[in-house]
């Protein structure tokens, strides 16, 4: 147990309408629950059979609500209250957990805020797409892309900030930018373990090209890096016109 009795780890799931991916992230919770870890749920007023099957787990799950949101990020927000860890893990609907991560997290330095480790990214079928995540150097490194799966960090619920629910995408990017550049490398910690198996095929596979673009664009106007967004686009125009170069026919020589 963590200091004063409460659990190391808060292990947060969102869900709307989607019964059967949460039975496979309940299973594979049940597997790495004991003193160390809880688990809270948070239920969009699904009208599917999820909340009944949250009921038939009550055993494994320690609090749940189930009430309208107004997206995923507002669902989390709504979560930090019930949770009592050290800890916060956000493990969506479909993904599972595949580590003992309370042990894994007490290990954690005095002063640490964001413990963070690898994920398997899969395809719907379950087979490896890659594996992402490793040690970071600096915070710089989400300025080029989001180079860790939210489902395998693990955020300081006492100075946790809430996330920004006008972004339908990118507030964990964010989030975990702004909680590395204020509190410094030095107070995170790499988890050497992959910690989750994530499906490819939730919520961010229905984001338009264009959408995702926008929003990237206002998490570079967020951070104070806005000149981001002019150099994205030389890269992109000289990707583009280096594969045009590379499809041209060649003259004979």
């Amino acid at each position: 147990m963590a200091q004063g009795g409460c659990p190391v780890v808060s292990i947060v799931t969102v869900v709307r309408n989607d019964a059967p991916r949460l039975l496979r992230t309940i299973e594979s919770v049940s597997r790495a629950k004991n003193e160390k870890v809880e688990f809270v749920v948070i239920d969009g007023a699904s009208t599917d059979g999820t909340a009944e099957m949250i009921r038939t787990h009550e055993g494994l799950i320690d609090r749940w609500i189930s009430e309208p949101d107004a997206g995923i990020y507002d669902a989390m927000n709504k979560a930090v209250p019930l949770c009592r860890g050290s800890f916060i893990m956000f493990l969506n609907a479909g993904d599972e957990l595949i580590v003992d991560i309370g042990s894994l997290a007490q290990g954690s330095h005095d002063g640490c805020v964001l413990q963070y480790g690898r994920a398997n990214m899969l395809h719907p079928d379950g087979s490896l797409s890659y594996v992402k995540g490793k040690r970071l150097k600096s915070p710089r490194r989400f300025l080029k892309g989001m180079p860790l799966c939210h489902q395998a960090i693990l955020y300081r619920r006492d100075v946790m900030p809430s996330y920004d629910t006008s972004f339908r995408i990118m507030s964990d990017r964010l989030i975990s930018y702004r909680m590395m550049s204020e509190f410094g490398m030095a107070r995170t910690r790499f988890l050497d373990a992959t910690l989750v198996n994530y499906y490819e095929d939730g919520f961010s596979k229905s984001v338009s090209t264009a959408e995702w673009q926008a929003e990237q664009n206002r998490f570079y106007r967020a951070v104070g890096k806005p000149h981001y967004i002019a150099i994205k686009r030389v890269n992109l125009w000289f990707k583009c016109c280096f594969k045009q170069s590379q499809k041209a026919p060649k003259e004979p020589l």
